[in-house]
């Protein structure tokens, strides 16, 4: 596996470990009546970005090496969860963000199963 897979399997563990955790209750600044990151949140969210980054670069070179349906499904997929993400937590939808962070996480997925249909090519 290459560091990128690394970098994305272990960001996302402990970027989702530490928004987890129980904080303190008080917000950096709020998105909605009940939402808002404390410090510890920022924290995690700036891990999982970090450890997302490096997949949504890999877009441009699977577009150019299969042909982009792959990469444009994910693409999609990841533009409809982030928008769900942003919508369910403004308006106060409860939990219902987990589905909305699920998208992002299953675009991430087809892109790195992609990617790695091309890295190693089955014999």
């Amino acid at each position: 596996m290459s560091w990128r897979s690394f970098l994305w399997i272990g960001g996302s563990v402990v970027g989702a470990a530490i928004v987890a955790l129980p904080d303190s209750g008080e917000r950096v600044f709020s998105f909605s009546r009940t939402h808002g990151p404390s410090p510890l949140d920022l924290l995690g969210v700036a891990m999982l970005l970090g450890s997302w980054l490096p997949i949504a670069l890999l877009l441009p070179s699977l577009w150019r090496a299969t042909g982009a349906a792959a990469a444009r499904s994910a693409a999609a997929i990841a533009v409809i969860g982030a928008a769900g993400l942003v919508s369910t937590i403004r308006a106060d939808m409860g939990w219902m963000w987990l589905v909305a962070a699920a998208a992002l996480v299953v675009a991430q997925i087809i892109l790195i199963a992609d990617w790695l249909r091309i890295a190693w090519p089955a014999r």
